[in-house]
């Protein structure tokens, strides 16, 4: 006979101790503010060289399959939250036997499953950008003349062992993806140029109230996240139309916390891209934009607070670091006054193209912010 699940909502309280696994960026920030708003905290990681766990107050380190320690970390906590999309599905049923988990499975289980996700969203009438299904190479050599160069490989089933992606941008790399098709299906999606990527970041609290922040824009370079802006820079129509496609969608999803949809939008055209439960590193941006934060409304919401009505204060780009840039970041840390730095406990040494950290930039519009970044031929 299968446990019974607790879905009972609680309201949290300082001094009471929230439970967070997984061990991203996020968590850390997730542990500050959680502590800096009364709150006590317990960590569940899997490996010790994990930073997150010195700044809780209770450290539990194994294995996500380890039944016993999961449990002893559940029944410390009056809630748990998971900060990552891609932490396993089977790990939090098996710990809503024990804790209430506000944020629940189903936005998780659409999430990781890209075809799920489609289908779903199919229901709101917005179109999401092209893709056909891919099981072997046979299928891959002749889908690609559907849909073009460059092209890029998703596996359907997301985790975090199996989120391996593929750019291919000729036909000479189309071998290198039979590794990754014995793995499983995957998805192939062109990659879209022209346009911008735009997210909307949401909060939704247990009385199913949403509130969203203002609207980004995400600009990649060799496919790793460079920038955000708020600000964006699109015609109001296009805001409208982007606004009203994301309420459509989260008004399908059963969640609380953060949540963030994105979209490439090329003109006029909006295409629907992920959907995506947790925090983002492009939601740092809010750490300056805007007057609140996605850690502190993650945790309102969790808590049973009243979430806030939210606002952008000054227009900001957020720049990622990466190790190789520190020489240059060095100069601009001695006379940049409007740049705030933010550097992540390092846990592994660094790779030089891995982000190390990330820096806010405001000013009094994101043009003038980005003319002031790109004199410092950094990025």
């Amino acid at each position: 006979m299968e446990s019974e699940v607790i879905t009972s909502r609680k309201i949290i309280y300082p001094g009471d101790i929230i439970g967070i696994i997984g061990e991203g960026r996020s968590s850390v920030q997730l542990v500050a503010t959680a502590k800096s708003m009364g709150f006590k905290v317990a960590t569940y990681v899997t490996s010790e060289k994990n930073g997150v766990n010195q700044y809780a107050d209770i450290s539990f380190v194994g294995s996500i399959h380890d039944g016993e320690k999961l449990q002893r970390f559940a029944e410390r906590c009056k809630i748990v939250l998971y900060e990552s999309e891609l932490i396993d599905i089977k790990t939090i049923q098996y710990l809503q036997q024990f804790v209430s988990i506000p944020q629940g499975v189903k936005l998780l289980e659409l999430n990781q499953d890209r075809i799920l996700e489609r289908a779903t969203l199919e229901q709101t009438g917005i179109k999401g950008t092209p893709y056909v299904t891919v099981v072997d190479l046979d299928d891959l050599y002749e889908s690609i003349n559907e849909i073009g160069y460059p092209a890029i490989l998703r596996p359907i089933l997301k985790d975090a062992m199996t989120e391996k992606e593929l750019i291919l941008k000729s036909e000479i790399d189309i071998p290198k993806a039979s590794v990754l098709l014995e793995r499983g299906t995957y998805m192939l999606q062109p990659v879209m140029t022209g346009g911008k990527e735009i997210a909307v970041s949401i909060v939704k609290d247990q009385n199913n109230r949403q509130k969203m922040f203002p609207m980004v824009e995400n600009v990649y370079e060799n496919h790793f996240l460079k920038e955000t802006k708020v600000p964006v820079d699109l015609d109001s129509k296009v805001q409208n139309s982007v606004l009203e496609a994301a309420t459509k969608i989260a008004g399908l999803v059963e969640y609380v916390g953060i949540f963030s949809i994105v979209f490439y939008v090329d003109g006029e055209d909006i295409y629907f891209e992920q959907l995506i439960p947790g925090i983002r590193d492009e939601q740092n941006v809010f750490n300056l934009a805007s007057n609140t934060t996605v850690y502190e409304e993650m945790l309102r919401a969790l808590s049973g607070m009243m979430i806030s009505d939210i606002r952008l204060q000054v227009p900001t780009i957020m720049l990622n670091i990466t190790d190789e840039q520190m020489k240059k970041i060095k100069t601009q840390w001695l006379i940049k006054s409007n740049w705030h730095f933010h550097f992540y406990p390092q846990v592994d040494e660094a790779d030089a193209k891995q982000h190390i950290g990330y820096i806010l930039a405001d000013g009094d519009d994101v043009k003038q912010i980005q003319e002031q970044i790109d004199n410092t031929d950094i990025w």
